[in-house]
């Protein structure tokens, strides 16, 4: 029996300490067993909850290069025995058209207006971000998911993007406010569209570059202009409970 009302908070405080992590960015037409390993560590880890039935699981998009993939990488002999192993993950869709967005598949139908409604950021250059997860290692050194989506948020700029969407569920939603991600109004039943289950609400995230940059916070801030100063070789330190964490961003876009 869970010794606390979150059973994950227990297998967080359980799990191994990391001293080292890479996270590494590159098109998904490079690295294809990693990106494989990356969909199979999200189907895991979201049955654990579950949900067993998900559009981001699907692999159609490996070998594409419009796809940029982040992988958390962890090193070290004290991740399960093994030399590396992928701790967490997410993936940014560029789109050229509306219907290359996965959420167009995914939420789509709920609203005849989001088509129109996202085609004037496509034209300026949108990205989707989904797939994302994060493990049990990462959560124990005091790691949430928000690494991700700010390695997402410094690749944006070098890869020709302006607009950032993410479906954001209850607890990525509380995410926004310190990374200046908006939810868009106007669309969905008040916001909301029906998503991944019937019993969860899903709403429409957007960050957009520059105009939000000024509204991130001052640690997010620092962590973007570091990525950008060095995107191959930048580390940020995690000092978590379990010690101290080397992040090593390498983006290879």
């Amino acid at each position: 029996m869970s010794s606390s009302l979150n059973p994950s908070i227990d297998r967080a405080a359980q799990a191994k300490r990391i001293e080292e992590a890479e996270v590494r960015v590159f098109r998904a037409n490079t690295h294809e067993a990693l990106c494989h390993e990356l969909v199979d560590g999200h189907q895991a880890v979201l049955q654990a909850y579950g949900i067993k039935k998900l559009t981001t699981f699907n692999r159609d998009w490996i070998g594409n290069p419009n796809v940029i993939v982040i992988a958390a990488i962890g090193k070290g002999a004290g991740v399960d025995g093994r030399v590396q192993r992928v701790l967490g993950g997410a993936r940014m869709h560029g789109a050229s058209t509306v219907d290359e967005l996965p959420m167009m598949s995914a939420i789509g139908p709920q609203d005849e207006r989001l088509k129109d409604h996202m085609s004037g950021y496509v034209a300026e250059g949108a990205f989707e971000l989904g797939g994302m997860w994060n493990s049990i290692e990462l959560a124990g050194m005091g790691v949430e998911a928000t690494f991700l989506i700010q390695a997402a948020m410094a690749t944006l700029t070098m890869v020709g993007g302006r607009h950032l969407f993410a479906l954001t569920s209850p607890v990525t939603r509380r995410m926004q406010a310190p990374l200046a991600f908006y939810t868009e109004e106007g669309i969905g039943d008040d916001g909301f569209f029906t998503y991944p289950t019937p019993r969860l609400r899903a709403t429409i995230a957007r960050y957009t570059f520059p105009e939000n940059l000024d509204a991130v916070t001052p640690s997010v801030r620092s962590l973007l202009e570091g990525i950008w100063q060095d995107p191959e070789d930048m580390v940020h330190k995690v000092h978590g409970p379990k010690g101290e964490l080397n992040l090593k961003f390498r983006l290879e876009v």
